[in-house]
C-alpha cells in the first residue's frame, strides 16, 4: 500500500508537469498559427483535449492520494487512540490468565488489611505480575492502571478511592505461559506471602477472563505530553 501511495504522487507529479509544458506548447502554437493554418487549428483542438483529459486524470489522483493520506491518518490515531483507552483501563478486557486470592489463614485472624498494607502485598504483587508477564490487572473488581492508588483507609483498603475487602481476588491477563510459569513453577514473593504472614494465597490458571473497565475517570490532570 506505501508503494502504492508513492507511485500515485509520483504520477501526480509528473502530469502536473506533463500539462504545464502542454499549455506553453499550445500558448507558443497558437502565437505562430492564428487562422492562417488549418492543421495547426487542429493540432490545437487535439492538444486542448489531451490537456482536459490529463487535468481530469490528474484531479482523479489528486482525489486518492487526499484518501489514502486521511485513511492512514485515521488508522494511525484510531489505534493509538485505542490503544490508550486500554492503557487507562477506558474499555473491557477480556482474554488469558491467573486468578489470586490472598485471604486470612482463617477466622480467627480477623482483618488482615493493616498487615497488608504496611507490607505493600498488594502493590508489590503488582510489581510481580508486570514484571512476569500480566499487562491488565484488577482488585476486586477495581482495574489496575499507571494512576490507581492502593491505599489504607481506615480499616480497610482503597483501590482507585474505592473501598474493597478481604479476600483479595487480583485478575491478570496477559501473556499465559509466562504467568504459568510465575505461580505454578515456584515463586520467591507468593512464598514469602504464606510463610511470613497469616495469610493463605491461591491461585489458578484460567482460559477466559472478564476484565470490566475502570468505573470511575482517571485523575489525568498532571499528565504532560512527552
Amino acid at each position: 500500500m506505501k508503494k502504492k501511495y508513492v507511485l500515485i504522487i509520483l504520477a501526480s507529479i509528473v502530469l502536473g508537469v506533463l500539462i504545464g509544458s502542454m499549455i506553453k506548447d499550445l500558448e507558443s502554437m497558437e502565437g505562430l498559427y492564428t487562422s492562417k493554418d488549418d492543421i495547426a487549428k487542429k493540432e490545437i483542438k487535439m492538444t486542448n483535449k489531451s490537456i482536459k483529459k490529463l487535468q481530469n486524470e490528474k484531479k482523479d489522483l489528486d482525489k486518492e492520494i487526499n484518501i489514502l493520506r486521511e485513511k492512514y491518518t485515521d488508522i494511525d490515531e484510531i489505534k493509538k487512540m485505542d490503544d490508550m483507552k486500554e492503557v487507562l483501563s477506558y474499555t473491557d478486557i477480556k482474554g488469558k490468565g491467573i486468578t489470586i486470592i490472598i485471604d486470612a489463614l482463617n477466622e480467627d485472624i480477623g482483618n488482615i488489611a493493616n498487615t497488608v498494607d504496611y507490607n505493600k502485598i498488594l502493590i508489590n504483587l503488582v510489581n510481580e505480575l508486570k514484571i512476569n508477564g500480566g499487562k491488565f490487572i484488577s482488585i476486586n473488581g477495581q482495574r489496575i492502571n499507571q494512576y490507581s492508588a492502593i491505599i489504607l483507609a481506615g480499616s480497610h483498603i482503597n483501590v482507585n478511592s474505592i473501598p474493597i475487602a478481604q479476600p483479595y481476588e487480583i485478575k491478570v491477563i496477559g501473556d499465559i505461559d509466562e504467568l504459568s510459569s510465575y505461580v505454578n513453577e515456584g515463586n520467591n514473593y507468593i512464598d514469602n506471602i504464606i510463610l511470613n504472614y497469616p495469610m493463605k494465597v491461591e491461585y489458578k490458571v484460567e482460559e477466559s477472563i472478564n476484565m470490566p473497565k475502570i468505573e470511575i475517570p482517571n485523575k489525568l490532570r498532571y499528565i504532560r505530553e512527552g
